[in-house]
């Protein structure tokens, strides 16, 4: 069952994915997390696409994450007569800052500061690299540059000024609409690019919070800056991402695996989730079957310590969206099943938290007793998350009664998510979660569960109790399968 996987899958939602049917059946292939990616697509096809994945979340009984990814600064090309031109090798080009189409040695680019962060020397990838040009000449609104590599460019394709630090705000303004619309629909993670300092969090967690959503940050590591500031940037955010894309363009390919390594072991001594993305299953943009390459890449991303893994146009516009995300699925399974990926808990670390101590405490009992599971009665899921960070082997299962806290939780490591009907006692909650855990197949009558909580319960206080439990649950049956949620069910062909 899809339940069975730890590490959480993020998806791209694109035209290949952006359908009902589409939208249903790559939650029944494994998408935990939806992203949408606001550098393309109109607001109203975004609203179109939340409304559908939250119909899809409550039918299949399958939470669902909804991140929206801002666009940020991204420096790109403008379009071109054609659509396309091809340059070559040792060609001369011009690069312009005015609003002209393109065409056979002219690429207009949409940075206006271009001219004033370029000189002499200075490095232009195009495309994530694949096209790199060299300045030769700076005047007021063009360049001229030597053509080192070439190839085919296509409209709006990314250009990357490696090393230059360019004078421009982690937020546009476009990026401040688009926020202002993601907050409105509901959107449970927001997702900045380009980020630089710590101020750059802040000042997107200033504009949430102003406009009283419960939004978390996703921050993306995508420019040599970032690494600089890293451990600032890492602490004031909720989520970080490895964004491998422009990364490896701005601090050169060969050190693109160590700065993966430095990010994600970071995110894990600092408990911070953490998403690896960018190219993971790429040849499946055409192909049935990644290569060998690929599957090794996802692995190593799991045994590194990656909280979710994330496809990009492989689920966005390739030929194989939905198995895409199976193979994914499938592969980090595998790996999971080895021992070491479970219980990094230290007994030397700082001191904690009352919340981050139940938590700890909670994941040496599961392993001591054998424990089937961890069940974390909460509000905000907070303690779930830090559980989590932990990665113990009993399965941690978060209960709660809002329905929005259950999607924004899908994103953490591990975690599956039930909801709970009111309550009083904690004989109330112990009689529900017996019943729960029986019928969908998660326990069994004799089980030993470790349950954390905050009391007194009904004031919905920090977690700062733990409490044994074995089950009982005599009177109760796994039901049928195809009445338990989504991710209870055995696994079928997508």
């Amino acid at each position: 069952m899809l339940a069975n996987r730890r590490a959480k899958i993020v998806v791209t939602i694109g035209p290949a994915t952006r359908g009902a049917a589409d939208v249903k059946r790559a939650i029944e292939a494994g998408m935990n997390v939806a992203r949408l990616n606001f550098s393309h697509g109109t607001h109203a096809e975004h609203l179109e696409v939340i409304k559908i994945i939250r119909e899809s979340s409550i039918e299949l009984k399958a939470p669902v994450t909804i991140m929206q990814d801002l666009q940020g600064p991204k420096v790109r090309v403008g379009l071109f007569e054609k659509g396309f031109i091809e340059i070559k090798p040792k060609q001369i080009v011009i690069v312009t800052i005015d609003e002209v189409l393109g065409r056979d040695g002219l690429i207009p680019s949409d940075f206006k500061e271009l001219c004033k962060a370029c000189k002499p020397g200075t490095q232009i990838l195009l495309d994530d690299g694949l096209i790199e040009l060299k300045v030769l000449k700076v005047e007021d609104t063009q360049l001229e540059a030597e053509v080192i590599y070439g190839g085919v460019l296509k409209n709006r394709k990314g250009m990357n000024l490696p090393g230059l630090t360019l004078p421009v705000e982690a937020m546009t303004i476009k990026d401040k609409e688009d926020l202002e619309f993601g907050l409105k629909n509901g959107v449970d993670y927001v997702a900045l690019s380009f980020v630089r300092h710590g101020k750059d969090i802040r000042a997107l967690r200033e504009l949430i919070e102003y406009a009283g959503s419960p939004a978390k940050i996703v921050a993306k590591i995508e420019m040599l800056e970032a690494l600089d500031n890293l451990e600032e940037i890492v602490r004031l955010s909720d989520v970080v991402m490895v964004a491998r894309g422009d990364l490896a363009v701005e601090i050169g390919q060969s050190r693109l695996p160590r700065a993966q390594k430095r990010i994600i072991n970071l995110c894990n001594q600092l408990g911070k989730p953490v998403i690896t993305a960018t190219q993971m299953l790429d040849s499946m943009l055409e192909n049935p079957r990644p290569t060998r390459a690929e599957i090794t890449d996802v692995a190593n991303a799991v045994l590194d310590g990656s909280d979710a893994l994330m496809l990009s146009a492989e689920s966005a516009s390739g030929k194989y969206p939905f198995k895409s995300i199976r193979t994914m699925h499938e592969i980090i399974v595998e790996v999971e099943k080895s021992e070491d990926s479970y219980y990094k808990i230290s007994l030397e670390s700082e001191l904690l938290s009352t919340p981050a101590a139940i938590a700890a405490s909670s994941v040496l009992t599961a392993l001591k007793l054998n424990a089937t599971a961890i069940v974390c009665l909460t509000t905000t899921g907070k303690t779930a998350q830090i559980i989590a960070g932990f990665r113990p082997k009993a399965q941690i299962i978060a209960v709660t009664k809002d329905r929005e806290v259950l999607n924004r939780l899908e994103i953490t490591w591990g975690l599956q998510t039930l909801r709970l009907s009111p309550y009083q006692t904690l004989k109330d909650v112990l009689a529900q979660v017996e019943k729960l855990l029986i019928e969908n197949g998660l326990a069994k009558t004799g089980d030993r569960i470790i349950l954390t909580l905050g009391q007194p319960m009904l004031d919905h206080g920090k977690t700062n109790a733990l409490h044994v439990h074995v089950l009982g649950g005599e009177g109760y049956n796994k039901v049928a399968p195809d009445e338990l949620p989504l991710r209870f069910r055995p696994l079928t062909e997508v």
